[in-house]
């Protein structure tokens, strides 16, 4: 009984997390929309794509390795925290130094000076987004959602009141956007260190080696997931090509909207990822389904009431963007029907991460890739915006084809570990306290 108020705390809590984040990225949105041009939106949308691909590479990286094993006897350790902690450091910096290098070489070559600071505020917003989401990974599979949510809440309150006030200076530029947006973060990540610093500690042979460990288990993640995510970039391509760069706008602009449940999808996989990787070692394979079903059942409720909202009133909500855009609601819906189709393959790559079954995730990702992309080949030219909308879709259910069949392979050939499971489940239940 205990157990299941835990479970209900906990999940009210990771999704409240998840409405203030999704809540603070839609109207920072609409805040930047609303005052800059639509094509430096444009820009801005297309800079921050690149943030979303940096993030992703992350998450697989650095957040993956240590939901897989930080449950495990020899890696529930202080050094191993505070090597996920370094190698996130480490990543941060080297990606911040990249950007910056690049806007030094634009304005060398005679770019505007307006534009070549988009690249420092673009690295600072970087660097200190990268850290947020550390700091939610290493939250999530602590289950203290409580703290995090109050820390997230300052983010959102941070970042919103200065765009605000930058409205209200006439100061208002992406530049400035984008340093508020990182300076948000600064605050309450430096009290998340503070708060857990007895709960890491840094030691460099231990750095290296766990380095090398993680980066073993997610090379064919990163692998796997940049060819995945492909469409992201090459469907926007195609999209200019048979509807120009004003098409590209709109596409843009009901991504946003759609984004919403983009971002509760990324939030469910947080807290049900570390569920489903910590009942497989508590519970053995029964375990790990149950969590990847009750996984599956919150995430097409919310999902398909999301989708439900966009086919009726998308349009409407499209108008906060601008009045130009309330003739293609139906678009949003066909967007977020792709989200909620694309979350099941996530599910079932809980249970192939909870396995360590990191190469497995590759067919499904590469699938997804090539389905989305060789649709809107074809798609694209007859149906319009609504075709690449229903190439991801297609795209979405391959994935979740050929992960779900790769998960079913991986239970049938999964031989447990009986001596990590008590210890294991003892660890899990001190930090859920």
């Amino acid at each position: 009984m205990a157990e299941g108020k835990g479970k209900l705390k906990n999940s009210v809590l990771a999704l409240s997390d998840q409405v203030v984040v999704s809540a603070g990225s839609f109207l920072s949105g609409i805040i930047i929309c609303r005052n800059t041009s639509e094509a430096d939106f444009g820009v801005f949308c297309l800079a921050w794509s690149i943030i979303t691909f940096l993030r992703v590479v992350q998450e697989r990286m650095i957040a993956a390795p240590y939901l897989a094993f930080t449950f495990r006897p020899s890696f529930n350790r202080k050094t191993y925290r505070g090597s996920s902690i370094s190698h996130q450091a480490f990543f941060a910096v080297l990606i911040s130094c990249i950007v910056m290098a690049v806007s030094i070489i634009a304005w060398l070559f005679g770019y505007e000076a307006g534009l070549a600071w988009q690249g420092p505020s673009l690295a600072f917003a970087l660097f200190f987004s990268l850290a947020r989401d550390q700091m939610r990974t290493v939250s999530f599979t602590d289950f203290t959602f409580l703290r995090l949510l109050v820390l997230d809440f300052t983010v959102v309150a941070t970042q919103l009141v200065g765009l605000l006030i930058l409205v209200w200076l006439n100061c208002f530029s992406l530049t400035s956007a984008n340093f508020t947006l990182g300076f948000g973060c600064i605050g309450p990540f430096v009290a998340w260190l503070w708060l857990t610093k007895s709960q890491y500690t840094f030691e460099v042979k231990a750095i290296v080696l766990d380095w090398f460990h993680n980066w073993h288990y997610a090379q064919w993640l990163v692998g796997s997931r940049v060819l995945g995510i492909a469409p992201m970039v090459l469907v926007p391509v195609l999209i200019v090509r048979h509807e120009g760069d004003e098409g590209n706008a709109i596409y843009g602009v009901c991504c946003s909207l759609v984004g919403v449940s983009a971002m509760f999808a990324s939030g469910f996989n947080n807290l049900f990822q570390s569920r489903t990787v910590l009942e497989l070692q508590r519970n053995g394979i029964r375990g790990m389904l149950i969590a990847i079903a009750e996984s599956m059942v919150v995430v097409s409720v919310v999902l398909t009431c999301l989708s439900g909202v966009f086919l009726f009133w998308g349009g409407n909500l499209l108008a906060i963007f601008g009045s130009q855009y309330t003739s293609f609601g139906f678009l949003t819906f066909l967007l977020s029907v792709s989200t909620l189709v694309v979350s099941f393959s996530a599910m079932f790559g809980y249970g192939l991460a909870a396995l360590q079954k990191s190469r497995d995730f590759f067919w499904g990702e590469v699938s997804c890739g090539i389905v989305s992309i060789v649709s809107a080949l074809f798609l694209l030219p007859r149906y319009g915006l609504n075709g690449a909308a229903y190439a991801t879709i297609l795209g979405g259910f391959a994935a979740t084809l050929v992960t779900g069949l790769t998960l079913a392979r991986g239970v049938r050939l999964y031989e447990p570990n009986p001596d990590s499971i008590n210890v294991i489940a003892g660890s899990a239940s001190m930090k859920s306290k």
